[in-house]
């Protein structure tokens, strides 16, 4: 019999192994023959949720792996942090990967992705400034070193990029072709989590040019910064690699948030969209554990992944 341990162990093998997450690009279960409609899949594809390190109380936190276990999640996003006190661990150190890398495998529980913390001052803005250029290079390979093959690449409050600045564009887009290379080496595509429209990132990744360059999509943040949300997927399809999911400090089924989740739900499923679905909610309740099961129940109930035909 399969262990819940043992298929995390397959899957983060996968994980790595798999250059970019592949997704079907099929829409919604179409009509079968004489107009019947197509039959449910008998074993629907799993919707796997995970969750940042961050809400579950501390980036770069390794007993945080424990309590997503606790909780029933799938995942965790950790993040990857820079202290300059030389003694806070940092999964920028080898032996604290592989320290990362034993407890999510000893919980059961995938890594998902890992987060670009806070670099330091005279690191930002992260989109211009050649230093965190290199290490944003030092991030492919810890990515990897973790187990997983997606990277968060938060491009926005004092690194948000003004697309009208065509130097700013220029110099990220340079930044970003050479990542790509090392990102390409590694199998972790880097996804880009802005504030600029799907219109804009389309323009990035082309400039890019390189498959190992995607999108992590938060709607919930660029609600009021673009004319459409739920046209966005539509427009990105495959180019958006992870998805952040919230509703501020509500619990995800609480009425009267930004999103109408059911909706953005079925935009990701007809796009073919098969990736994590990742929880960056709070407790209202202050009970972290039960406020986070909710949630995670509200995904599985309202997020569907589409099968492969």
């Amino acid at each position: 019999m399969l262990t819940r341990r043992d298929f995390v162990k397959q899957t983060a093998i996968a994980s790595v192994a798999a250059p970019v997450v592949a997704h079907a690009q099929g829409g919604s279960p179409q009509a079968g023959q004489g107009g019947a409609p197509a039959k449910t899949p008998a074993n629907p594809v799993p919707v796997r949720v995970g969750m940042t390190d961050w809400n579950l109380g501390q980036r770069g936190d390794i007993s945080k792996i424990a309590l997503a276990r606790e909780i029933g999640l799938d995942g965790i996003q950790v993040s990857v942090q820079y202290p300059t006190d030389g003694k806070t661990p940092t999964v920028r150190d080898p032996k604290t990967q592989e320290a990362f890398r034993r407890a999510a495998l000893d919980n059961g529980i995938q890594i998902c992705s890992l987060a670009i913390g806070n670099p330091g001052k005279s690191r930002l803005p992260m989109h211009t400034n050649p230093a965190f250029g290199i290490l944003l290079v030092e991030a492919v390979e810890i990515a990897h070193n973790l187990g997983t093959n997606n990277i968060l690449l938060p491009i926005l409050g004092d690194s948000h990029i003004d697309m009208s600045n065509q130097w700013q564009v220029d110099s990220f887009v340079a930044m970003m072709k050479e990542v790509a290379r090392y990102a390409e080496k590694y199998g972790v595509v880097v996804g880009l989590e802005d504030w600029i429209s799907a219109e804009d990132n389309i323009r990035i990744l082309d400039a890019v040019g390189s498959d190992y360059i995607a999108v992590y999509y938060d709607a919930h943040n660029i609600v009021p910064r673009v004319k459409d949300i739920y046209a966005e997927p539509k427009m990105l399809g495959k180019r958006i690699n992870q998805i952040h999911v919230k509703n501020a400090n509500l619990l995800l089924e609480t009425p009267g948030g930004k999103m109408d989740w059911p909706r953005m739900a079925q935009e990701f499923y007809d796009i073919g969209y098969r990736g994590w679905y990742v929880l960056e909610t709070g407790s209202p309740t202050k009970d972290i554990v039960a406020d986070t099961r909710a949630n995670i129940a509200y995904v599985k109930k309202t997020f569907k992944i589409p099968t492969v035909t």
